[in-house]
């Protein structure tokens, strides 16, 4: 249950809407609702942020606004490193952003990792359209695996306390962190045409010269033998993964429901092996997202049909939303998933390592900047990719599985959710060597750990205190 804090807020009016909804993302997970009032209404217990802190009721707790806070927002340039200042709390070194007469600024701190703000005022992207890592603040601070929104609300949490408020971190059902495994179904099938071209054409003839006679003998033994087995490797992957998860709880699975370029791969949802899967996880509990198209993070009339499509088939209008390539448009994006009717996304993570995108581990509602406002759309923050680890960072499986378990650890210490992505493509060997190990050490991690596992909806729902379900209306297309 809630207690209601009152809040003073003095600062411009266009600034009035950012500090209301960072207040809001930092109190509520502490079981404090923020009540908007004015200065002759504050009361004992109560908070205030600005810039005149004076005249005050005795027990109010100031928050001062940094002077430049205001002015940084309403331009558009993005944050120099050199400007943050780096502060320790037990044990983590950790920047902040604004200061106001040499306290720290959490507020404007905070909003600045919450909105995205950098990925707003910085234009460089990748061949996928993509906010690539390297032009982050956090690749420039060395702060990816640190949730400093996270390290910002603990010490409001311990300033708040010392004021004798009840400021206690909400739980996760019973346990006091959550972790998310999602699997991404991109291919149904591991031997497409395509995939046995590729294999016999560009490893075998083109790169003849690359390998050894030896090596090549031995992949093409290998491939000989995978492509003979009964079943494929893929689906194989997606039954396994599911008793995985089960044994310990349940979990939310991404398919694709259309292809529209060349980064798409088409499926039938309808194929008897996907409806098979489809009743297990409707026994199990487990939850039916939809993972876009490729260029549908932009495109309203491919957002609503292939949700559309997903309902048909599945009888439930998915609740939860991945962009396929973590492709994601800072402005249109999160606006085109909540007016699909969209409840979670779970995108944003870095498409080329783990870590914090947006510097915390806890579900918050997404902010958009063009309108000055929240959304009523809550981000899962994806913190571990199987092909991040594998692929971009290079890592071997003992030095993934050692990454992952200290953000892991990180989010287990915030009191946070650990998202989890894997494709089904484990447990392919020839391909794909360590990944399976990596999941279910991950799993294994995250359980003897005691963490609550469970789905996006079960777990943010959970964390809310009540249900994530659809707006009114949603089962079919909707408009934008």
């Amino acid at each position: 249950m809630q207690t209601t804090l009152p809040c003073c807020i003095e600062v411009s009016p266009a600034y009035v809407p950012k500090v209301r909804y960072t207040l809001r993302m930092l109190l509520e997970p502490l079981g404090l609702g923020p009540i908007w009032v004015s200065r002759e209404e504050l009361r004992n217990n109560s908070l205030y942020y600005g810039h005149a802190g004076e005249s005050l009721p005795p027990a109010t707790h100031v928050l001062k606004a940094a002077p430049d806070a205001e002015d940084y927002f309403a331009e558009s340039q993005p944050y120099p490193a050199s400007r943050a200042i780096w502060k320790t709390w037990q044990g983590l070194r950790y920047p902040v952003l604004f200061y106001a007469d040499g306290t720290p600024d959490l507020v404007a701190s905070s909003f600045f990792w919450l909105s995205g703000w950098q990925e707003h005022v910085i234009n460089r992207r990748d061949e996928h359209g993509r906010f690539p890592h390297a032009a982050s603040l956090q690749a420039e601070l060395d702060t990816t695996g640190l949730p400093v929104v996270d390290l910002y609300r603990a010490q409001l949490q311990q300033l708040l306390q010392a004021r004798g408020l009840n400021a206690k971190l909400r739980g996760w059902s019973d346990r006091s962190w959550a972790f998310c495994p999602t699997i991404d179904v991109d291919y149904l099938r591991k031997w497409r045409k395509g995939m046995i071209y590729r294999e016999v054409v560009e490893y075998f003839l083109l790169n003849r010269r690359r390998c050894r006679l030896a090596a090549r003998s031995t992949r093409l033994g290998a491939f000989l033998q995978d492509l003979m087995r009964r079943g494929d490797v893929f689906q194989e992957a997606i039954l396994r993964m599911n008793a995985c998860i089960r044994s310990l709880g349940t979990g939310t699975v991404f398919l694709k429901a259309a292809a529209h370029g060349p980064q798409d791969v088409h499926y039938k949802l309808h194929t008897p092996f996907l409806r098979q899967v489809m009743n297990e996880w409707r026994r199990d509990g487990f939850e039916i997202a939809l993972h876009p198209s490729y260029h549908a993070h932009t495109h309203a009339t491919y957002m609503r049909n292939e949700r559309a499509a997903l309902t048909a088939c599945t009888g439930v209008a998915p609740v939860s939303v991945r962009q396929h390539y973590l492709r994601w448009d800072a402005l249109r994006t999160p606006l085109l998933q909540a007016g699909t009717g969209f409840k979670i996304d779970s995108t944003l993570g870095f498409s080329e390592t783990a870590g914090f995108r947006h510097g915390t581990s806890l579900p918050f509602r997404h902010f958009d900047v063009s309108r000055n406002e929240a959304l009523e759309l809550w981000e899962m923050p994806l913190v571990i990719m199987d092909s991040a680890l594998f692929n971009r960072q290079g890592l071997h499986v003992e030095a993934a599985i050692e990454e992952t378990s200290q953000l892991l650890d990180m989010c287990m210490r915030f009191g946070g959710v650990a998202v989890g992505l894997w494709h089904n493509v484990l447990w392919d060997e020839m391909d794909f060597p360590g990944w399976g190990r990596h999941f279910e050490e991950t799993l294994a991690w995250a359980a003897d750990h005691g963490a609550y596992i469970a789905s996006l909806q079960s777990v943010l729902g959970g964390w809310l205190r009540y249900p994530v379900q659809p707006s009114a209306g949603t089962h079919g297309p909707q408009p934008v």
